[in-house]
Order: C-alpha cells, then structure tokens, then sequence
C-alpha cells in the first residue's frame, strides 16, 4: 500500500519533526531531501512554528541537525531509556535562543506566541520546535511517546491507551500478518540469519540519506 507523502502529519509538533523519516522494509530514508521538500513539509506545519521567509539549504541543514537531536530524544522516551544528554543540552540551548511568551487569544483554547528577543527568523524556527520538544517531553503525554514498529513504518506516535502497539490499525494488520509469515518460515525453514540480524538491527540502527543514525 502506497501512503501518501506527509499524510500521517498531524500530531505534536515534535513528533511531526521526527517522523521526517520513515521505514521502508527495515530501512529507514530521509524524507527530507531538498528545500523545497522542507517547505512542503513546512505548509502543512503552518501556524504551528515561526516559518523563515526563506527556506534555502541553510534552512535545511539546521533543520536536519534538530530533527535528528528530537529523533534521537522521543526515541528514548519511546524506549523508556534516560534521555541524551548533548541532545538535551543542545534543545535547551536552541529554545532559550529564541524565547517566546505564549498568550491569551480571542477563542477557548487559542493562544498566541510573541518572541521576546530579536532574534533571526531561522533561529525562531528551531527554538520553536526546540520548545515543542520541551513542552511534549516534559507534560503529561511524555509517557505515551511510543514507536511503531510495523514493517514499513518506524513512525512515533503517542498512545491512546496503555496496551496500543501500532499508531494504526492498518500497522497492526501488517505486523500480524508478517508475524505469520515469520512463523511459516521458521516452519520451513526459509528465514536466514541474515534476514532475522537484519530486522534485530533496524530498531537499533536507522539508515536514512546514506548516513548512519542510532538512537
């Protein structure tokens, strides 16, 4: 089943930033490749983070270099592991660059983000995500930050109850039916070592744009 790119955005803002790479079999790709898809990516972010006027490699680059520090963070809170500790130290950093006050707005439920430093466009994009990284990480729903470790999907997502296993049911259709398809294997004796390191390491290392990346 083909997924339509960008169609599974929509939940923290955090989480959208790390789910810019997802899984195809047991390897993972960067979905991020020029900055025209980071301004793609970016329409559907709209109103959620200061976006710069201009999104050019630079842009990019420090895009890349966030999203990697917030990947490496939700995995480990997904993993119930001790966060980074230079991730954590380079989040803080980025997001009291930028500082923002959050104000009231006009409807229930809305509010309004005034920066309170001059600081440039492109540091205001990474605090802000900087700062949704700090919000989600450190509230309520840090606990339900999970991993879905369906075939063809990596993607994080938050639970909605304590025993979810995949961020949707189609995930769990795959997973159940790879699971019986690894059953039938092992009966005939079809699945390699190979096969079986690979699908070890893939939780452990994603590989994405020719790079390494391990949480």
């Amino acid at each position: 089943m083909t997924v339509a790119r960008w169609s599974w955005l929509g939940d923290r803002l955090a989480i959208d930033v790390a789910n810019t790479v997802r899984r195809r079999g047991w390897r993972y790709i960067e979905l991020i490749t020029s900055p025209a898809g980071l301004g793609a990516w970016l329409e559907h972010e709209r109103g959620r983070l200061a976006i710069p006027a201009q999104v050019d490699p630079v842009l990019m680059s420090r895009f890349l270099a966030i999203r990697d520090q917030v990947l490496r963070l939700l995995r480990a809170a997904a993993g119930g592991t001790a966060l980074p500790a230079a991730d954590v130290h380079a989040i803080n950093e980025l997001a009291a660059a930028a500082p923002t006050v959050r104000l009231l707005g006009t409807e229930p439920g809305q509010h309004i983000t005034r920066p309170v430093t001059r600081a440039d466009q492109a540091t205001r994009f990474c605090a802000d995500i900087a700062a949704a990284t700090i919000d989600l990480l450190t509230g309520p729903d840090a606990a339900a930050v999970a991993l879905c470790d369906a075939p063809g999907c990596g993607q994080l997502y938050l639970r909605g109850r304590p025993n979810q296993q995949w961020c949707n049911p189609h995930c769990g259709t795959r997973a159940r039916s790879q699971r019986h398809a690894e059953r039938n294997t092992r009966t005939t004796g079809w699945l390699t070592t190979k096969d079986a390191d690979c699908r070890k390491s893939a939780y452990r290392s994603c590989l994405y744009g020719g790079r390494a990346w391990k949480p």
